[in-house]
């Protein structure tokens, strides 16, 4: 019987390929001190792979405020959308990542919570060719870590969404990679922020081959929704 091959890798944004998370670190700041307050760190880490409106609602909460969720979400967009502009940078080796992969043939897509507004910033930077498909947070209807972002990617590049690898970060975009049904790889700053059970391997992106993605794939025990372990690289 032949081995399922690896059909796509599936790529988040902020904070795994591109260096983001200091840039909201900032404008997460701003919203707080307009609103009267600090962020919490406990709150910070809470916001890491959220939806915008949900962002804002933690912010508040952490703060002790009630605003306009609307209102105060189109501020924070408009705000990282001006501290975008000046450049987002790719996260060590990550550049090269996407580019081993596509040299191999296999379809990349960028799928992130972020809005489209953001997502256009980060892609005028990139040669266009970057991604076969880009999907972002405003473009599905049930945001990560629902599994509708990672399900409407596979099923736009036309592959199995089991054969088919995640790229994350975060929580909630592990839960989502791996609720619908992709072989889900963690590759986070600090690994202790990811709770116990998460359902993805911890690996550096420096040690990442498209090798070793396929063997993934192929593997009989694949590690997606069977909790995770540490990949040494």
């Amino acid at each position: 019987m032949n081995q399922p091959a690896l059909q796509a890798v599936l790529f988040d944004m902020d904070g795994t390929l591109f260096d983001s998370e200091r840039i909201w670190d900032v404008s997460l700041q701003d919203l707080a001190s307009k609103l009267g307050g600090t962020l919490s760190p406990q709150a910070r880490l809470r916001i890491v792979g959220s939806n915008l409106l949900n962002t804002v609602r933690i912010i508040q909460d952490d703060i002790g405020v009630d605003g306009d969720d609307q209102r105060l979400a189109k501020w924070l967009l408009d705000r990282t959308q001006e501290l975008f502009s000046v450049g987002v940078p790719w996260r060590p080796t990550a550049r090269e990542l996407v580019a081993g992969v596509r040299s191999h043939g296999i379809p990349t897509a960028l799928v992130t919570g972020s809005y489209r507004v953001l997502v256009d910033v980060v892609l005028a930077q990139l040669p266009p060719d970057t991604f076969d498909l880009v999907l972002c947070g405003d473009e599905v209807a049930y945001p990560k870590p629902h599994p509708e972002s990672y399900l409407t990617a596979a099923s736009r590049l036309g592959v199995n969404v089991h054969n088919a690898v995640a790229i994350e970060d975060s929580q909630n975009g592990i839960a989502s990679a791996a609720a619908a049904g992709c072989v889900v790889v963690a590759v986070p700053e600090d690994p202790r922020t990811l709770p116990e059970g998460h359902g993805a391997t911890i690996a550096p992106l420096s040690s990442i081959t498209v090798d070793w993605l396929s063997m993934l794939v192929a593997s009989p025990t694949r590690p997606a929704g069977h909790g995770g372990h540490r990949v040494h690289g």
